[in-house]
């Protein structure tokens, strides 16, 4: 085995810990797809690798099953992976297969409570507005959000919803998610990319009104309303968004720019650099024949 099997592993992990880290000068909607994709291509790199050592050591410990398998699936140097590393592998994989499970499940039930809410004015006083996916899906709003703002700030809040339902924010929370659920250090990047999330749709809303302001006291005055309506926890929690006080304070700012050459670019670069990486773990031990165990 050798110790090149790790790297695309280690550097998306840095990867990501920096980009949690360091905010990026760039459009919140470009700053989330960065985020989602070095969060996808940080699972697969890793649990690519512990997949690729746990074939491997279930190959030394079932040596007649081996021959059955491809040959890039098992180490170049035909050396035994050693069970102080073989285990952990083993079982972080079976881990990593139930919290998957286990977060799809939640998921699925998340979604399918709020879109039969979705039918409905939920009968609550607390402000409240979601984007629910799906093709049942739509935007949940309370009682008491209707009667807690006035006919342009609502139309703001629906701006922000269908700004989450078109770009499909869903799927990059599911991905934050699910990353954050099997590798606890991507936490702060999930927390990141959430922010990112919200701060797109204030853009967007931003955009479709015309008036920066408007939308940044909207925002402030249904969280002002949420606090005063006491310490009830919202019912849909995948769908909620935090950073208020930050998303304020941009949207009293100058509009960021669009970074219409930067932000692909950089998407795409980082996007093949990680890709590239991920798919090193299955591969890098026939190329160079170093062995590590």
């Amino acid at each position: 085995m050798i110790w090149l099997t790790f790297l695309p592993a280690v550097l998306t992990l840095a990867l990501a810990a920096v980009l949690s880290a360091v905010p990026l000068r760039l459009h919140p909607a470009w700053t989330g797809r960065l985020l989602a994709t070095v969060a996808a291509t940080t699972v697969v790199a890793t649990l690519g690798t512990l997949v690729f050592i746990a074939l491997n050591y279930a190959a030394t410990l079932f040596p007649g099953a081996a021959d059955r398998l491809p040959e890039w699936v098992l180490f170049g140097d035909d050396q035994p992976v050693h069970t102080a590393l073989g285990v952990p592998a083993l079982g972080l994989t079976v881990l990593s297969a139930v919290i998957t499970a286990r977060l799809c499940v939640r998921w699925a039930a998340e979604v399918r409570d709020a879109q039969h809410t979705a039918r409905n004015v939920v009968d609550s006083d607390t402000p409240l507005a979601v984007a629910v996916p799906g093709r049942h899906g739509g935007i949940i709003v309370s009682r008491g959000l209707l009667h807690a703002l006035d006919q342009e700030q609502l139309q703001v809040v629906f701006h922000h919803e269908a700004s989450h339902l078109r770009h499909r924010h869903h799927r990059y929370l599911a991905l934050g998610a699910l990353a954050a659920g099997m590798l606890p250090l991507l936490k702060g990047l999930n927390a990141r990319l959430r922010f990112c999330l919200e701060r797109w749709a204030d853009e967007d809303t931003a955009e479709a009104v015309g008036d920066r302001t408007l939308v940044a006291h909207t925002i402030a005055h249904v969280a002002l309303s949420q606090s005063s309506a006491g310490p009830t926890a919202p019912p849909f929690p995948a769908f909620t968004d935090s950073g208020v006080l930050q998303r304020v304070q941009a949207l009293l700012d100058t509009a960021p720019s669009k970074n219409s050459i930067s932000g692909p670019v950089l998407l795409t670069s980082a996007g093949l650099a990680t890709g590239a990486l991920a798919s090193v773990a299955w591969q890098v031990d026939h190329a160079l024949r170093l062995a590590l165990l």
